[in-house]
């Protein structure tokens, strides 16, 4: 990858759009980066890095710091990047985030980060993600290793020189990516810590096991236990689980005894149970039958007194048929009720119907009188208003013509307001007229004077390019012996053009305030032509001021007339609508009267035809009622309720009584039933005293509780110990499981952590950054024995200083003039720049190794030089100028001037002091 253009906007120290043109480098040698302190040289490298990853070279700048604080507002931050990836260009360009002017409004709004690569055939990638990922796929190397190969960095690889090996662990960590190695060791001790917490948690759960177990007070054993129980550690898991195989046959062989003991005691008490409650049934059954004897002669009893009551009630029945035959006759009777009442309906509605044809008849007597007079008045009114309606024609004409005079009238006032608005509008046009034509005036005397100024000064300019020895443009003399001289206050040529142009504008100006007034003085002249034409023919007058003075009270005298004429219009409309109404009522009024006398004499006729049915209907009822033992049909079914009640009552009690003496009778019998039944299973059987057999019980039951007390106190314990004889030998195979799988990984984590014990504390990942490690230098010796001309070899210390801290990555020098090995910070100052700097590009080398072999064709060292003597800056040259083999730039970043001296290609950085940078490149 070779960078071909950079160009920065608002970035950093560069405050506007700065070019760095590579190519003008050409392809291969060294060149210097220079410039004052702070002028932005390693900003040439954050950009190229920024552009490619979206990130700076260095860890103390982030993106969110590259807006220039000597940008103007309106200027854009961005960086593009034009770089060769094989015989190919690429395009790249971001912007960070930064906060910007806002379009709209006021205040400040923030740009958002944006990426854009641009491909070879035209194809564009966006997105700062996605531009990043294909940087890195296309390069073949992330930003860290980027900066690692590409950028030498001013004091990291003096820091990478003199680390400690816990330092360039971490820094090879990020580097070759070994971090996995330092999980796997870490993984390793959580594991060996988690298995040894296991281990003592088992014993833990063993000791609470034995803690646990119990035994008899009596027992022989219980020393022993106890002894167990109070030692410190349990050495021994065997002797625990024997000494509880005792425990647990001891108590078996003991419940075994108390279980025989409680299945005797509890044959004998199942007999002494079977005697008590025979006992308690016998004597029961005892006191049942003397109970149920008892019991029978009081339902003898009972039964006799019922039977009395029952003979009474037998004596009533004969009185029970009489009222049931006198029920029946009755209500043979009352379907006459029936009929009356059918009879009786008719007769009442018959007499409201005569009521109403009576009611009927005096109303249509009554409105017959009435509507006669009312025919008879309306006729008369009639005759009053026969005239109405030539009145009102009369007056409708002189109403039109007074709307008709007051309409033109208003359209005479409305046409003298609009001629007053021309005339004031008229006079405004012309007076700005006269204005603007004053200005014009004004400005083109100005501009004459200015002109002539002007042109006098030309022979003052013309002389003033006159040479001795050189004709005239105007004579062609060679000699100028008094030229011209030019005025102090000749205007140019612009001011001129101003002048004359302003001269132009108010001109215009003028113009067209002249045509404004002239059109409005037209419009006012046929304005009061018309107003005059329509004046003559509504009031006869001759001038404008004789329509201002009559117009008005004209208005008013027609408004007052055309109130007066609408009064009497709506006088004479109320008389022709109430003519209108009589005319339409007289005819409906008559045939109302027609229809009234005609509905009369109906009414007539059906009033004589009621009054006979009714005397029919008379005469049925008085026949209906005459049988008939009841004035109503209520009154005899009342009777017969009565009957019906009493008939029921008599057989109810007789029922009742029937059903008390069966009842008396059943009971007699079912006694009789049970004392038979009790005397047939007391054959035999004699009382027995119930108290001696129930203290026999309770002995015996409280001699079973205290066995079976003792079964399951042998019991509980048993299951308690069995349980935690199966736990302590399950823990115990636990145990020796996590024993072993802890000491194999308590090894591996010791020899990963570098942990074991008497040898060197050499990581894992030390071990592979070892490997690393040795290549770098030996890539790095190659540099610096041509640097020291031979006298120093870099060379990592094989053994630690001490076996208690980390090693493996402790670095020394070997110095073949004396043939000793030391550490390299007994270096000088120019000694460790040559050998950091050949470390540092060791390890460049080595990185592109690792990434695939990739080959960055141009990179950049920063600062260091300034503590080379001549000699060593020589050799340091020597083996920068090696690096250049094979087509490759490289730049270096310092300010020392000899360097100016020696290297001819230049990128020269300079500060401004107005604020922002510059660049320009010396070839």
């Amino acid at each position: 990858m070779r960078p071909v253009c950079l160009t920065l906007s608002a970035f950093g120290p560069y405050a506007e759009e700065v070019q760095v043109d590579f190519s003008q480098l050409g392809n291969q040698g060294l060149y210097l980066i220079t410039g004052h302190t702070g002028a932005g040289k390693t900003t040439l490298f954050d950009a190229i890095t920024f552009a490619l990853y979206g990130e700076a070279s260095g860890s103390s700048r982030e993106a969110s710091m590259f807006r220039s604080k000597y940008a103007e507002p309106h200027r854009a931050t961005f960086v593009e990047l034009i770089f060769q990836y094989g015989q190919e260009n690429y395009t790249v360009r971001r912007n960070p985030e930064y906060l910007r002017p806002a379009k709209r409004g006021q205040g400040l709004t923030a740009e958002k980060a944006e990426a854009e690569l641009t491909y070879p055939d035209g194809r564009v990638l966006t997105n700062p993600k996605r531009v990043t990922e294909e940087m890195e796929h296309l390069i073949g190397l992330n930003r860290d290793q980027f900066k690692q190969i590409a950028m030498i960095a001013q004091g990291d690889f003096l820091r990478l020189l003199l680390a400690s090996t816990k330092e360039r662990s971490e820094i090879f960590r990020d580097i070759f990516n070994t971090k996995p190695y330092q999980l796997l060791q870490e993984r390793l001790k959580s594991q060996s810590g988690a298995l040894r917490n296991e281990y003592d948690s088992l014993w833990q759960s063993i000791r609470q096991y034995v803690d646990g177990v119990n035994c008899d007070p009596e027992s022989p054993l219980k020393e022993e236990l106890e002894v167990l129980k109070g030692a410190g550690s349990l050495a021994d898991l065997s002797q625990a689980v024997e000494l509880l195989d005792k425990l647990i046959q001891e108590d078996w062989e003991k419940q075994q005894s108390w279980a025989l003991q409680s299945e005797s005691i509890e044959a004998q008490l199942e007999k002494t149970l079977t005697a008590l409650n025979k006992a308690v049934i016998d004597n029961k059954n005892f006191r049942a039958l003397a109970q149920e004897e008892e019991n029978k002669n009081q339902k003898m009893q009972v039964m006799t007194r019922n039977k009395q009551i029952l003979d009474l009630e037998v004596v009533k029945q004969p009185q029970i048929e009489e009222l049931l035959l006198r029920i029946q006759e009755e209500r043979k009777n009352l379907e006459q009720y029936e009929e009356l009442q059918k009879a009786e309906s008719v007769l009442i509605q018959k007499k409201k119907q005569n009521n109403k044809h009576n009611m009927e008849s005096v109303n249509l007597k009554e409105k017959l009188e009435k509507a006669t007079v009312s025919l008879e008045e309306l006729k008369r009114q009639q005759q009053q208003l026969q005239d109405t309606g030539v009145q009102r024609e009369k007056l409708e004409g002189q109403r039109k013509e007074l709307e008709d005079r007051g309409k033109r009238g208003a359209e005479l006032l409305a046409a003298l307001a609009q001629t007053d608005q021309l005339q004031d509008s008229c006079q405004v046009a012309q007076e700005k007229y006269r204005g603007a034509a004053q200005d014009w005036q004004k400005t083109k005397e100005r501009f004459d004077l200015l002109e002539r100024a002007f042109f006098d000064e030309q022979a003052g300019l013309l002389a003033t390019r006159l040479e001795l020895g050189q004709p005239c443009p105007v004579c062609g003399s060679l000699e100028h012996p008094q030229p011209a001289q030019l005025s102090q206050k000749a205007p140019t040529e612009a001011e001129l053009q101003q002048a004359k142009a302003e001269s132009q504008r108010l001109q215009d100006k003028a113009a067209a305030a002249s045509a404004e007034a002239g059109t409005l003085s037209g419009k006012l002249d046929m304005a009061n032509s018309e107003l005059l034409k329509h004046s003559r023919i509504l009031l006869g007058v001759a001038s404008l001021e004789e329509v201002r003075s009559r117009l008005p009270d004209m208005q008013s005298q027609l408004k007052a007339h055309l109130i007066e004429v609408k009064k009497a219009i709506a006088g004479e409309e109320e008389k022709w609508a109430r003519k209108v109404q009589i005319e339409k009522q007289i005819p409906l009024t008559e045939e109302q009267l027609r229809q009234w006398e005609r509905e009369l004499s109906e009414s007539r006729l059906q009033r004589a035809s009621l009054e006979t049915e009714i005397k029919a209907l008379e005469v049925l009822r008085e026949k209906i009622i005459q049988p008939l033992a009841f004035a109503t049909e209520i009154e005899a079914q009342n009777h017969i309720t009565q009957m019906e009640t009493q008939r029921k009552h008599l057989q109810d009690s007789f029922e009742k009584v029937t059903h008390l003496f069966e009842e008396s009778r059943r009971a007699v019998e079912e006694a009789s039933v049970r004392i038979t039944a009790l005397k047939e299973q007391l054959k035999g059987a004699q009382l027995i005293d119930e108290k001696s057999l129930e203290e026999e019980r309770n002995r015996l039951n409280g001699e079973k509780s205290a066995a079976r007390t003792m079964v399951t106190k042998f019991a509980t314990r048993l299951e308690g110990n069995g349980q935690a004889l199966k736990r302590i030998q399950g823990k115990k195979i636990q145990l020796e499981e996590t024993e072993a799988r802890w000491r194999w990984i308590k090894a591996l984590s010791n020899t990963a952590n570098g942990n074991i014990s008497g040898k060197e504390k050499i990581m894992l990942e030390t071990y592979i950054q070892m490997t690393y490690f040795d290549r770098i230098l030996a890539r790095a010796n190659t540099r610096l024995m041509v640097m020291t001309g031979g006298q120093y070899e870099l060379k990592r210390r094989e053994e630690a200083e001490n076996r208690q801290s980390q090693s493996g990555l402790e670095l020394d020098v070997i110095d073949h003039y004396n043939g000793s090995q030391r550490s390299v910070k007994t270096l000088s100052g120019g000694e460790s720049f040559q050998a950091s700097l050949s470390l540092a590009l060791g390890l460049s080398d080595e990185i592109q190794s690792s990434a695939g072999g990739i080959r960055l064709d141009t990179m950049f060292v920063d600062e260091g030089f300034g503590s080379l003597d001549e000699g060593a800056l020589d050799q340091a040259m020597r083996a920068l100028s090696q690096l250049t083999e094979g087509n490759r730039l490289v730049g270096i970043i310092s300010h020392v001037a000899e360097l100016k001296d020696r290297i001819d290609k230049q990128v020269v950085v300079t500060k401004d002091r107005r604020g922002g940078s510059r660049v320009d490149i010396q070839c």
